[in-house]
């Protein structure tokens, strides 16, 4: 396994616990001290006497309340991973904090949900992941920095700042526009108007939307045959779907949306694969957990009669492979 070289202590609770869960699927040896936290996050760690391996131990992942140069006195070639709400010693550092919080704060939820109803958060512990995503890319740069200097580093992770980082539009709006974005619900905004991107299917969901593409259009007007209608009508080539008024996209889509009414996610799927209509159904949880790709794949892997994701990948160097 590529990482399977390095010894991993975790020292996390809740937050930052995924970075050890991502590792460990890389093939490090990953110890934590107790069988707590999320399952989903652990699975794939060692139980043992965490405390004691830190004198050895090539990476640390931990929250914050020890100090780092006590740990780097016994191990010299440490990477102290320190995983925290907000950036410890910054101006926030005391602050209380949730998941929910750290969402609402990076300004995530501001853009999730429908624009007549309350913001929302997405499922699962989203900035905690995000956090610790970060930590696995701060371990492995210091790692690779280590191979050149032989000693180890601090490395410092906000999950507040992670979460801000992963909402990549809104300060990009801000920066060239001066605009806050909004939630827009189901809809995506392109020029001056914006077009309807989940559409309901016999049997479910799909995703798609009336974009200037032409050739994609004129595939979908192609596949539509006689439903298509005044869809039929246009020419492609002489209009920009981003300029026109919202009134007439909302005719052009009940025209699509009654078409998809008919027809399966695998029909629209094998529609949209022979004419490049860029559709995708959209799986639910018992389509991925059913998945005959999935199961190929070894993606799934029962824990204590729970069926959890495990490699995302597989090397061919690895061994059966």
């Amino acid at each position: 396994m590529m990482l399977s070289h390095l010894l991993i202590v975790d020292l996390t609770a809740g937050l930052g616990e995924i970075a050890g869960r991502m590792l460990a699927e890389l093939g490090a040896r990953v110890v934590r001290a107790d069988a707590g936290g999320s399952v989903a996050w652990n699975h794939g760690k060692e139980i043992g006497d965490a405390e004691a391996l830190l004198a050895s131990a090539d990476v640390v992942f931990r929250n914050p309340g020890r100090e780092h140069c006590e740990l780097i006195a016994a191990n010299p070639k440490l990477i102290d991973v320190v995983v925290a709400p907000f950036l410890p010693g910054g101006p926030n550092d005391a602050r209380p904090e949730t998941d929910l919080t750290l969402m609402a704060r990076s300004g995530l939820m501001t853009i999730l949900g429908d624009p007549d109803r309350a913001p929302m958060t997405m499922p699962g512990q989203q900035a905690y992941a995000l956090g610790g995503i970060q930590a696995v890319i701060g371990a492995l740069t210091a790692l690779h920095a280590r191979a050149a200097s032989g000693t180890g580093q601090l490395v410092e992770v906000s999950a507040y700042q992670s979460a801000v980082l992963a909402n990549y539009r809104e300060p990009l709006t801000w920066g060239w526009v001066g605009r806050v974005g909004n939630r827009t619900g189901n809809l995506l905004i392109r020029g001056k108007s914006g077009v309807k991107q989940i559409w309901e299917c016999a049997d479910g969901h799909v995703t798609w939307a009336l974009v200037d593409n032409p050739p994609m259009m004129r595939g979908m007007v192609k596949a539509m045959g006689d439903a298509a209608g005044p869809l039929a009508e246009v020419d492609w080539d002489a209009i920009l779907v981003a300029d026109m008024p919202r009134e007439t996209l909302v005719e052009w889509e009940a025209v699509v949306e009654a078409f998809f009414l008919r027809r399966t996610r695998a029909q629209l799927g094998a529609m949209s694969t022979s004419g490049g209509l860029g559709l995708s159904w959209i799986d639910t949880p018992a389509d991925a957990l059913n998945s005959e790709h999935l199961a190929a794949r070894s993606l799934w892997r029962d824990v204590d009669g729970v069926k959890l994701p495990g490699k995302l990948w597989v090397s061919s160097l690895e061994e059966g492979q």
